[in-house]
């Protein structure tokens, strides 16, 4: 068999017996994982199956040749494979069999290509054609390698216990055989389609594992890396030495076999909370950890907690970014093509579902829901998971009803479970996780804990955070040594905040501004700096206005001494608050909100009547007004909120925008079939993210160098995205171009200044779609 090529030299000349074997192996792989994923089915005995057939029809004469260089071919391998199923089909029942030749057949191509390169009721049946490439030598060879080893492998792969053992039969490679098998295939789709649900999951699982380890083994990945076993004891003992649990970090823990929603303040250890529930007391390991973000600065740093914490090879990143992220990680020290190789590699694996703790945006799990190409693997890797949810009130209720379905559908359907945290919980936005979770016990910080977390005294502003007299006191707080941060709704107000320091006499060394409109290579620079300068652990601490929009609100471990804040949401305004006095040990420290202005300023309650835009920017203001002058008690929040959401406007919009999301992400649901994915979704997938790409003009020169070097990761450096909308207008005023001499890559130029201090500028700042 060793003249029989699974691979051309391009890709390793690998024979097909040893890539064979290699697929074998990414099963059993995947099999110890999920051991229990049958339910009592034989589905592993009929993915080992399908596994071992699912390439014989590569022995084909013209696949043989393409191998060695020859011309195109232009059948399907995977169809011809359905040839040696009679050999075998005597081992399964007529279920299994469906199942056996939907994996053998789907694991390229969706069913309608398969459907429409081998049509039946042609004159000549182009499978004749087909079956005319095995030579009988070679039949012989396959029958005899299916006879002689599938039995033996099977048991030196330790799947016994789970995969029967046939004893293959001889068989006639025959076109009328191949289409009786095809629509065996055809049929099963075709009646999936009239029965969702529960019905739809075997073949969702099917395809998903065979591709995965097909995938798997075409890359030469050696071996997975194994699921996360500690226990959280084991963890806290060697992670956090010596700090005592809370409560409610026991708590988590022991609530591990099931879903779980968690109230507690920021800075008291959600992150380790959550960490201890995904683990338990070690005897049920999780198949995978997903800990989920919304914004890519604070998935950067959880990447790097947790790659501090578990290692390298446990850990991965993925984000519309990811790739950047993880160069600007590796390639210090190294030439930039071994930069770039393992950062190429580290997505390989995120693409693979190799990594056993992936930090992550909610929007890569949604894109499963989309039925985006491979979506079925995608699914199969959230099978009997653990999923964390970090700061669920960042996301608007549109968005939130999407992240709630897909809760529902995969606790219901793959024996997924969810830990939900957050500092703030409004009831509204209990009772739809609640629902979506089976009616998850909520975990609440002890009192004890939300009395040591009163760090901040609230004082609300007349005026705005731009005015001249707040400047200059922001400049004077600085001067005396202390680490202000300045939170602005808008890039250009977070932009203008930051010139007028400068005017007011802070110095580059005292300032720092971060938002979405700088270059990817600048921001990781930023966040980097960042994290040394403000860091919860930094000593000593320079002296620093840190002026940034809401990418600072979510998990960042920064600690400064006092925030002036433009008007927000409570729950914004709450996760602002904790980046200052994080661990509560300096005492009590004022946080200043201004009371203008009060129209959301395009960011917060848009809405096309002006009167009604930023109701709950007004609707907060009001609230706070009640407690302006107070210690903030961390346990009344929730009470606050409540208050907050109960007005009747605020509620109406709220509850009207989640229930219209939800009955779309109903009918997506069910409309998921296995061995199809759906463009029209994939646009429909794509319209969610409000962003363009652009390239600053300063930086042309540069990034169509790199890109004619192939250097494209260092190229994206270059990028720096903008709204959708704000991309429509300055094309209309001739500020964007498309870029040259870039090939096939659409690239647009932006005839805009930038600076490394302060991103992007536009020319005006009256209304700013860009807000993050």
């Amino acid at each position: 068999m060793d003249h029989i090529l699974a691979k051309s030299q391009q890709y390793g000349g690998e024979t097909l017996a040893a890539h064979t074997w290699d697929v074998l192996v990414k099963l059993s792989d995947l099999y110890r994982l999920r051991p229990r994923l049958d339910n009592g089915s034989q589905l592993w005995h009929c993915l080992y199956w399908a596994a071992f057939l699912h390439d014989f029809g590569k022995a084909a004469r013209g696949f043989q040749q393409r191998l060695r260089g020859g011309r195109a071919w232009s059948h399907r391998h995977e169809v011809l494979s359905l040839a040696f199923v009679d050999a075998i089909a005597h081992g399964f029942t007529p279920e299994e069999q469906r199942w056996l030749v939907a994996a053998i057949v789907s694991h390229h191509r969706d069913e309608p290509e398969i459907a429409e390169t081998y049509p039946p009721g042609l004159r000549r049946d182009p499978l004749v054609d087909l079956c005319n490439e095995l030579e009988p030598q070679v039949i012989d060879h396959l029958q005899r390698w299916l006879t002689e080893c599938a039995n033996p492998w099977r048991d030196l792969l330790g799947l016994s216990d789970v995969v029967k053992c046939i004893q293959p039969k001889p068989v006639q490679v025959a076109a009328d055989r191949l289409r009786n098998w095809l629509q065996v295939y055809h049929n099963w789709v075709r009646q999936l389609a009239s029965t969702p649900g529960a019905a739809r999951i075997p073949g969702i699982l099917l395809r998903g594992l065979i591709t995965s380890a097909d995938h798997m083994a075409s890359a030469h990945l050696r071996c997975m890396p194994p699921p996360v076993q500690d226990s959280w004891q084991t963890l806290a003992a060697r992670a956090f030495p010596g700090q005592q649990a809370y409560t409610h970090q026991r708590q988590s823990a022991e609530v591990s076999p099931q879903s779980a929603l968690l109230m507690a303040p920021t800075g008291s250890g959600k992150t380790e909370a959550a960490l201890y529930w995904a683990l338990g007391d070690g005897t049920t390991t999780p198949a995978r950890i997903f800990y989920t973000l919304p914004y890519q600065a604070s998935m950067n740093a959880m990447y790097d907690r947790l790659r501090h914490t578990f290692g390298d090879a446990a850990v991965g990143l993925q984000h519309g970014r990811a790739v950047q992220a993880l160069y600007a990680r590796f390639h210090e020290g190294e030439e930039w093509s071994a930069g770039v190789r393992r950062a190429q590699w580290e997505q390989n694996l995120n693409l693979l579902h190799a990594r056993p703790l992936k930090v992550l945006s909610p929007y890569q799990l949604l894109k499963a829901l989309f039925q985006l190409r491979g979506f079925e693997a995608m699914l199969t890797d959230y099978a009997q998971a653990a999923f964390i949810f970090d700061e669920i009130h960042a996301y608007e209720p549109e968005r939130l009803a999407l992240i709630t379905g897909m809760m529902r559908y995969l606790r219901e359907r793959f024996a997924a479970r969810f830990f939900v945290m957050s500092a703030t919980f409004p009831q509204l936005i209990r009772d739809h996780l609640g629902a979506a979770l089976g009616n998850a016990p909520v975990i609440s910080a002890s009192p004890d804990i939300f009395a040591r977390f009163r760090r901040h005294k609230l004082h609300l502003r007349d005026g705005e955070l731009t005015d001249p007299a707040t400047v200059e006191e922001i400049a004077t707080t600085v001067r005396a040594g202390k680490q202000v941060l300045v939170c602005a709704n808008t890039v250009a107000r977070a932009q203008e905040m930051r010139d007028n320091l400068a005017r007011a006499g802070l110095t580059d060394n005292h300032l720092v501004l971060i938002h979405s409109r700088f270059t990817y290579g600048d921001r990781n620079r930023i966040e980097q700096d960042i994290r040394t300068r403000c860091g919860s652990n930094v000593t000593p601490r320079p002296p620093l206005a840190l002026v940034a929009t809401q990418v600072v609100e979510v998990s960042l471990d920064i600690d400064l001494d006092t925030i002036y804040t433009d008007p927000a949401p409570l729950e914004a305004l709450l996760q602002r608050f904790g980046r200052v006095n994080r661990k509560g040990a300096k005492g009590i420290c004022p946080v200043y909100v201004f009371c203008q202005p009060t129209d959301g300023q395009g960011v917060y309650g848009r809405d096309r009547d002006p009167q009604q835009a930023g109701h709950i920017v007004r609707v907060t203001l009001a609230e706070l007004e009640r407690h302006n002058g107070e210690t903030i008690d961390e346990s009344a929040i929730n009470q606050w909120l409540d208050a907050i959401y109960d007005d009747s406007i605020l509620h109406q919009q709220w509850t009207d925008a989640y229930r219209r999301m939800a009955q779309q992400i109903d009918l997506i649901i069910n409309g998921l079939h296995p061995f199809k994915s759906d463009e029209q979704r994939e646009d429909d997938f794509e319209r969610m993210f409000d962003g363009v790409d652009v390239i600053p003009q300063c930086f042309e020169h540069e990034y169509v160098n790199l890109i004619v070097e192939e250097r494209y990761i260092e190229a994206n450096n270059y990028l720096v995205s903008i709204s959708k909308q704000r991309f429509a207008i300055l094309r209309n005023q001739g500020k964007i171009r498309p870029a040259e001499e870039v090939g096939q890559r659409r690239v647009w130029i932006a005839h805009l200044p930038y600076d490394q201090r302060n991103g992007l500028s536009f020319d005006d700042i009256a209304y700013d779609p860009d807000w993050s």
